[in-house]
């Protein structure tokens, strides 16, 4: 894949988030050469292993990519790994790095000591982006830590509250659905078809790995509590559904709520708000975020629903969308038709 424009390597483009990042960026008219690694499918022609991408182009060893040739980076590997080849990538002076691992998303060694183990490359976590760009703006720096999807369907729904009403709410339960892609490209007996079809389950409670996540992007807002995340894995391939009880002194009117979401996301493109609640269908195979409120009168609570493409707002579609906000770009180029 060559041409004129951006010189773009993806590592981790055997996955489901990396060949996302295939088909959008194969198709961005400011990328030209396009460098895609995998170890594991190395040699192999990429419309072989993904016929749906419909694009030319060989899988790489991701030593074969020369990182002082690109100008950005799409790193799609777990934690732990993906934060040494960040390392890696910076020292070979690439230009932005998009990190979609959890490497770089927690703002201190300690606390993801707490949860993923040591930091390889603690030194990262203070020049790192929190890539939601929504609550925080466009990437200045080198380094931008793309949300999980989780969290961004959690955040986009809460930072309007905590926002004005912080201190007033008693606590925070987020119950989630999630497709099967979410857990990734390798198979695992809880992820084959006999384990997930025609049922449903909860899975990582009470101590998800997102947790922490969504905690500490929300104080990044305003005061909030402890987050009760219990995410559940249901029989579709992508989109993810959360349903949110908030526990407030005072409970908002829901038109009052959305009222917040139309002020506060006005002008960014990828995220909706609606009296109807959404569904997974609504969003799947886009980049956008769909919002809806209801209060429970009979109980005092306040309910948010939110729902995301966990492959593209929750991964690659967001990643594409950080890129352009940090090189200057309109958020949307190249993934206007995933609006």
């Amino acid at each position: 894949m060559g041409g004129m424009g951006l010189k773009v390597g993806i590592f981790g483009g055997g996955g489901y988030a990396g060949a996302e990042l295939v088909r959008l960026l194969a198709g961005h008219p400011e990328v030209g050469a396009m460098g895609v690694a995998s170890r594991g499918y190395a040699g192999r022609e990429i419309r072989e292993v993904y016929p749906q991408l419909a694009v030319g182009g060989v899988y790489v060893a991701p030593e074969e990519i020369e990182a002082d040739g690109i100008d950005v980076a799409f790193v799609a590997y777990g934690h732990g790994e993906s934060a040494e080849a960040v390392a890696g990538l910076l020292r070979s002076g690439v230009r932005l790095v998009v990190d979609l691992s959890a490497d770089f998303r927690l703002p201190e060694a300690g606390l993801y000591g707490e949860w993923y183990g040591e930091h390889p490359a603690p030194e990262l976590l203070a020049e790192a982006h929190y890539g939601l760009p929504e609550v925080f703006g466009a990437a200045e720096g080198r380094l931008v830590a793309n949300p999980g999807c989780y969290p961004t369907a959690a955040v986009l729904a809460l930072a309007p509250v905590v926002r004005r009403v912080g201190p007033g709410i008693r606590s925070v339960t987020i119950n989630a659905l999630s497709g099967v892609s979410g857990a990734g490209a390798k198979p695992s007996v809880k992820t084959h078809f006999v384990s997930v079809n025609e049922s449903a389950n909860a899975y990582g409670a009470p101590r998800h790995r997102h947790t922490p996540e969504i905690e500490t992007v929300l104080r990044r807002v305003g005061e909030t509590p402890a987050v009760t995340f219990v995410p559940h894995l249901i029989p579709v391939t992508r989109g993810e559904l959360e349903t949110i009880v908030v526990d407030l002194e005072e409970v908002p009117e829901a038109r009052e709520v959305l009222g917040w979401y139309a002020e506060d996301y006005r002008g960014w493109g990828f995220v909706e708000a609606r009296e109807e609640y959404p569904h997974i269908a609504h969003v799947a195979n886009t980049n956008r975020c769909r919002l809806s409120a209801a209060v429970d009168e009979r109980a005092g609570k306040l309910l948010l629903f939110s729902a995301v493409d966990n492959l593209l707002k929750g991964a690659s579609g967001a990643a594409v969308q950080n890129m352009n906000l940090a090189l200057g770009y309109e958020e949307d180029l190249g993934l206007g038709h995933l609006k």
